[in-house]
């Protein structure tokens, strides 16, 4: 009597390409099957033609899975990075607290995220930008401009589940977009599922964070002040500040 998982074998044919036999094994059934399956089934080794076959595809699966994922930021901010901003008396906190964040990212087990305020061309995005490029290659990273997000969202079927699920989420100019309550509702879809989960999301805001609840709501503003860490620039537009002459600039300049 033949146990179960014992093999039996006989000559199979011999391949025309490469001139391997290729055997038949009989291979029962680990576990006792109906008698309408059978007792086991009968297999045929590879031959050299089909195991360079399997090889080669399982090449080109791993090639495919070693390139990088496409960059989630808009063109103009792939190349921004904590080592090209130009640092000032105005926006050193925020540099700091910024790149400290990126540097211990996989310590952050609570969903703490940033949230970046100041007025315009105080280098918000560009330290949010930082922070997606220093950690993209080794997390998921999304990132959503929100005036645009809710106004495709008002429109069209936006997926929410690949910015929920990323690891990293920026949203960029948090406020700027008309409030009423829809706006505030898909907001705290987003931010709520964000933290029930423990994923930190970066915000960059115009509004100082005493305003924002005017701007998004309660709901949303309590959970913002209350699981980020409040980094706020204060001073002049930088790129103003670039474009104007020195006789008009404010009494800085710019330290590496």
């Amino acid at each position: 009597m033949i146990k179960y998982g014992m093999r039996r074998s006989r000559r199979g044919e011999i391949c025309p390409d490469c001139g391997v036999e290729r055997h038949k094994i009989y291979k029962h059934h680990p576990i006792p099957m109906p008698a309408a399956v059978g007792k086991g089934l009968w297999l045929v080794t590879d031959c050299d033609c089909i195991k360079k076959e399997r090889a080669l595809k399982r090449a080109q699966r791993e090639a495919m899975l070693a390139i990088p994922p496409s960059n989630p930021l808009p063109l103009a901010l792939q190349g921004k990075t904590f080592a090209d901003f130009e640092v000032n008396p105005f926006n050193k906190r925020a540099y700091e607290g910024s790149e400290q964040f990126a540097r211990n990212f996989a310590k952050v087990k609570d969903g703490k995220g940033v949230m970046l305020s100041g007025d315009p061309g105080t280098g918000k995005t560009h330290l949010a930008a930082a922070i997606a490029n220093e950690l993209r290659e080794k997390y998921s990273v999304a990132f959503v401009y929100v005036p645009l997000l809710l106004e495709k969202m008002r429109t069209s079927n936006v997926p929410l589940e690949p910015l929920l699920a990323a690891d990293l989420l920026i949203m960029d100019d948090l406020g700027s977009e008309r409030g009423t309550e829809w706006t505030q509702e898909r907001l705290l879809i987003i931010v709520d599922g964000r933290l029930s989960n423990y994923k930190p999301t970066v915000f960059t805001t115009n509004y100082h964070p005493n305003d924002l609840e005017k701007r998004v709501g309660t709901r949303v503003a309590s959970r913002l002040l209350g699981n980020n860490l409040d980094l706020h620039i204060s001073g002049t537009d930088y790129r103003l500040w670039k474009t104007a002459s020195p006789s008009s600039r404010p009494p800085f300049s710019p330290l590496r």
